[in-house]
């Protein structure tokens, strides 16, 4: 049986991920197992998930995934780099040989390849350019590419660093290059409609983006915050989203509109976030991830300031005050999720000392998936955890240790903005399909 394997965050599971794995399971074969490294309980984005993450492992359990394995929170809310490092690694660690697949907007695995190379080797020429458009004031994804237009000679190619697909594609495959063996064979299946970041709602897309559709589940649960647009009734959700999203996990998403938990948005965390920032300092802040170079004190600045008449979100308005060229709104608002969840820059030290994930963490299985757990128990080079318990096996490593706070710390902070309790972890096991 070969095996599938992807790095996703299902938030929520739609149609483009479903095309994805039927278009992986046409090339590498149909009886194969799909596993999935998938975000907690937030997001690359440094945003909370739209559902808890076994609601996810549900959704993604009922739409063909086998094995739904945990994306530690270091690392599901850093850079793509960082993000696509973490996957991958977890992966390796399996001990399993699979095929990873990853969509992009290219398509075209030499493409992207070219561009792993130039970024993974990033010769003095690279470095050079890189430096001087960084000086210039643009962010560094803007000198980033900007650099491999120069060195490459290439702009069209460069130009494909723009895409948010591209880019993880290309971080998936530059940490492949620093793993050892070859376990895991990279496979990109090109993106088909509507783009990754686009927000607009548009029902003639072939596949509506998980942000367009969280923002009509939003429209249609907190009003007040689109003033612009009329709320939708449940049933005119479930209308439009038919065709977007699997049966199953449109059902799963539905009755979790009704019942909960959650579901969750980044406002929803704007209370904490802004008096996390209005009662800090320098001192608190400047050892939390992605706050040098004067952000933390950029947010602590926007959170004392009145809020801008037209603002909309309390949270969507910190962090355009916070942000600049040099400070993105996607780092602002991981570093304040990170500073929301404790994380601090030693912690990845220490995690990156230790040599990356120090644990594979299971959230749901299929009976495919339970034969991957089986192989998994020979030949894992790091002990499966299928109930947060199990971390009490293993207190002599720090690294370990630390890293599953963070986790359990992620999934309580989620849980309590949706009016629930802690522990959810320790009395949760991995789910069975």
């Amino acid at each position: 049986m070969k095996t599938i394997s992807i790095i996703a965050e299902y938030n929520p599971f739609h149609s483009g991920h479903a095309y994805q794995i039927r278009e992986a399971k046409k090339r590498i074969g149909t009886d194969s197992a799909v596993m999935v490294v998938m975000s907690g309980c937030f997001t690359q984005r440094g945003e909370p998930a739209i559902l808890d993450k076994w609601t996810r492992t549900k959704a993604a359990l009922a739409c063909d995934v086998d094995l739904v394995l945990e994306l530690p929170f270091a690392y599901a809310t850093a850079s793509a780099e960082r993000f696509a490092r973490g996957g991958v690694q977890l992966l390796h660690a399996t001990g399993l040989r699979s095929h990873l697949v990853f969509g992009s907007e290219s398509g075209s695995l030499t493409q992207l390849s070219r561009l792993a190379e130039l970024l993974h080797e990033e010769p003095d020429a690279f470095k050079c350019q890189l430096k001087q458009f960084l000086k210039q004031g643009a962010s560094f994804a803007a000198a980033r590419q900007k650099a491999a237009a120069q060195v490459l000679d290439d702009p069209d190619l460069a130009s494909q660093l723009s895409l948010s697909n591209n880019i993880l594609a290309v971080e998936y495959l530059k940490a492949l290059r620093k793993l050892p063996g070859d376990r895991l064979l990279p496979l990109t299946i090109k993106r088909a409609g509507q783009a990754y970041r686009d927000q607009q709602w548009s029902g003639d897309q072939v596949h509506a983006s998980a942000s367009a559709i969280r923002q009509l589940v939003s429209r249609h649960l907190n009003p007040a915050w689109h003033p612009e647009q009329q709320s939708l009734t449940l049933i005119s959700l479930l209308r439009k989203l038919q065709g977007h999203m699997p049966d199953a996990s449109l059902s799963i998403l539905l009755e979790a509109l009704h019942q909960g938990p959650g579901p969750l948005f980044p406002e929803s965390f704007a209370t904490a976030v802004i008096g996390f920032f209005r009662a800090a300092s320098d001192q608190s802040t400047e050892q939390i991830p992605g706050m040098a170079e004067g952000l933390n004190r950029r947010l602590m600045a926007a959170a004392a300031r009145p809020e801008p008449d037209n603002s909309v979100t309390r949270l969507a308005s910190l962090y355009q005050q916070a942000s600049s060229r040099r400070f993105p709104v996607s780092r602002v608002s991981r570093a304040a999720m990170a500073a929301a969840a404790g994380l601090k820059t030693a912690d990845l030290a220490c995690f990156d000392e230790a040599g990356g994930p120090q644990y594979i963490r299971v959230l749901g299985f299929s009976k495919k998936g339970r034969h991957l757990l089986k192989l998994m128990r020979k030949l894992a080079d790091k002990p499966l955890i299928l109930n947060a318990s199990d971390f009490l096996e293993h207190g002599r490593n720090q690294a370990l240790v630390r890293m599953s706070e963070l986790d359990l710390i992620a999934t309580d902070l989620w849980y309590l903005q949706a009016g629930e309790t802690c522990g959810r972890d320790i009395k949760t096991r991995a789910l069975q399909l």
